[in-house]
């Protein structure tokens, strides 16, 4: 009701829409009003408006309506015959501009009636969300975690980043040692133990100076010069202007995989999903 009166701020109009009679709505307004103590209305101007608490209900409201309306289509694609819906959680630029797409589109082609749907997440979450079943896969690197089941989709590695035009940008490779000498900006996704893993290999530390989570906002400070980075190629948009790109020495990669909890599927979706897959 309140969204429909924040649209039109007529309550005849309000009321032609829900097919009921005005004096209904203005009594289950006032109900409303009574029982929370506070007004909702402002009822000395024309159209009438809401009150910063009505503002606040009717978005309470169309939220609700469109969760509800998310669910009805949902459930309508669930029981059409082996129709149902299939969620991923990605964890990153890695897996959702390299590695997702292209498995997709194979995947809605042998199953056209599936619906797909991707929620991006942190490394951490998206292990959080597949083990709580709060999606069917997870897109997730390094295979080691005895509660889940691996498919093998990709493998990746770490590239550093330097600015264009620095003496780095020019080498065929870049060690530990090269790096440990410049100012450094530290990943704080999934890639970072692997990082931090690579300099320990060669018995020297990042000088960390910048963290960031987000690969536009690294990409942007290097090509400022606030510092070197290093972070998974895949990650990588393909266009990086003013940012070299430089191979590991030595080279340290990771493997990318689909997991799902061990033990039975949450519906036949994902199922058949996982098995058409594997």
């Amino acid at each position: 009701m309140l969204p429909e009166l924040r649209e039109t701020g007529n309550l005849t109009q309000v009321a032609e829409r829900l097919n009921v009679s005005q004096p209904a709505v203005s009594k289950v307004l006032a109900k409303a009003e009574a029982t929370l103590g506070v007004s909702l209305l402002r009822r000395d101007e024309r159209p009438v408006k809401l009150t910063s608490e009505g503002e606040l209900l009717a978005e309470f409201a169309e939220q609700r309506i469109g969760m509800e309306t998310l669910l009805v289509r949902r459930l309508n694609v669930i029981r059409k015959r082996g129709a149902g819906l299939v969620r991923i959680a990605s964890f990153g630029a890695s897996s959702s501009t390299r590695i997702l797409p292209p498995l997709l589109k194979r995947m809605r082609q042998r199953l056209p009636e599936i619906e797909i749907e991707i929620v991006e997440l942190t490394d951490q979450d998206a292990s959080r969300a597949v083990k709580e079943g709060l999606v069917d896969f997870a897109t997730l690197a390094g295979g080691n975690d005895v509660d889940l089941d691996y498919f093998p989709l990709a493998k990746d590695r770490l590239v550093a980043l330097v600015p264009e035009g620095s003496p780095l940008s020019g080498k065929v490779s870049v060690t530990p040692e090269d790096l440990a000498k410049k100012e450094f900006i530290m990943t704080k996704g999934g890639s970072e133990p692997l990082v931090r893993d690579w300099f320990r290999g060669a018995g020297v530390q990042p000088n960390v100076r910048h963290t960031a989570l987000q690969l536009t906002s690294i990409l942007a400070m290097v090509r400022a010069g606030f510092g070197l980075s290093v972070v998974a190629e895949m990650a990588v948009p393909e266009n990086h202007p003013e940012v070299t790109i430089v191979p590991l020495d030595p080279v340290k990669q990771r493997e990318i995989f689909l997991c799902r909890p061990v033990g039975s599927f949450a519906s036949h979706a994902a199922e058949r999903f996982w098995n058409v897959l594997t």
